[in-house]
C-alpha cells in the first residue's frame, strides 16, 4: 500500500524519565535502563491526504524495558474528542507507522503492545519552557526551567538535532511533575527531562 501523504506543523511537548537532555538523543542508553514516556502534540495546521488537521491535539503514552531501539515497547494513542471521526482516522493512520513520517514510522517498529486509542479530553498549553498538557484520567504532564541547584537562578538550554526524528530544535526543560496512569503503561517522576519544540512533519519525516 503506496503512503498516504500528510503533513502538519506543531506545538510539541515531550516528557520522560531520564536525566536532564536524554542520552537517547546522542545514541546514549537511557539514563536508568528503560524508557518512559508521555508525548502530546497540537497540530495548528495540517492535512491528511484531504481531511484538515488544523486544531487537533493528541498525545501518546511510552513504555520500553530498556532503549528504545531495543524493543518490546508498550504503547496508546489518545485524541481530543474535538477532532472529527475523520481526523481521528487520520490520526491513527499517521501513529500507526504505515504513512510515514520519522517518529511515527520508527516507534511502531519497536513495540510489541499497543492498546486501542482512546478519545479522551487533552489539555495543552505551550508556553516554551513553562508548557504543559494533560490526558484526562490517564496522566499529566508539567514543565518548568531547570533550576541552578546553588543560586536556584532558571536556566535556559536548547538542543540542536539536524537528524532528529520527533524535533531538530527543542527546549530542554524540568519536568517538574509527570505521571501516566493506564493498564500497564505507569509511571510516575519529579525533576526530569523534557523538551519543547515546535515542530513540522510530513511523510518523509520531520523537516524542522
Amino acid at each position: 500500500m503506496a503512503a498516504t501523504p500528510w503533513n502538519f506543523d506543531a506545538e510539541y511537548i515531550q516528557s520522560c524519565n531520564c536525566e536532564y537532555g536524554c542520552p537517547c538523543n546522542f545514541n546514549g542508553l537511557p539514563t536508568f535502563g528503560n524508557c518512559e514516556a508521555l508525548i502530546a502534540f497540537h497540530l495548528t495546521k495540517g492535512k491528511f491526504d484531504q481531511t484538515p488537521l488544523d486544531g487537533v491535539t493528541f498525545a501518546a503514552a511510552y513504555w520500553w524495558p530498556k532503549a528504545i531501539h531495543q524493543g518490546n515497547g508498550t504503547a496508546r494513542l489518545y485524541i481530543d474528542p474535538s477532532a472529527s471521526k475523520e481526523q481521528q482516522h487520520a490520526i491513527g493512520e499517521i501513529a500507526s507507522g504505515k504513512h510515514g513520517g520519522g517518529v511515527f514510522e520508527i516507534f511502531p517498529k519497536t513495540l510489541t503492545k499497543v492498546h486501542p486509542t482512546r478519545v479522551t479530553p487533552i489539555q495543552f498549553e505551550y508556553k516554551d519552557y513553562d508548557s504543559w498538557f494533560k490526558v484526562e484520567g490517564v496522566g499529566e504532564v508539567h514543565s518548568e526551567h531547570i533550576r541552578n541547584p546553588v543560586s536556584n537562578e532558571p536556566f535556559e538550554g536548547s538542543v540542536s538535532l539536524p537528524g532528529g526524528i520527533i524535533f531538530k530544535h527543542g527546549l530542554v526543560t524540568s519536568i517538574k511533575r509527570w505521571w501516566m496512569r493506564d493498564e500497564d503503561l505507569l509511571a510516575y517522576h519529579e525533576a526530569r527531562n523534557g523538551h519543547v519544540a515546535r515542530v513540522k512533519f510530513s511523510e518523509k519525516g520531520c523537516l524542522a
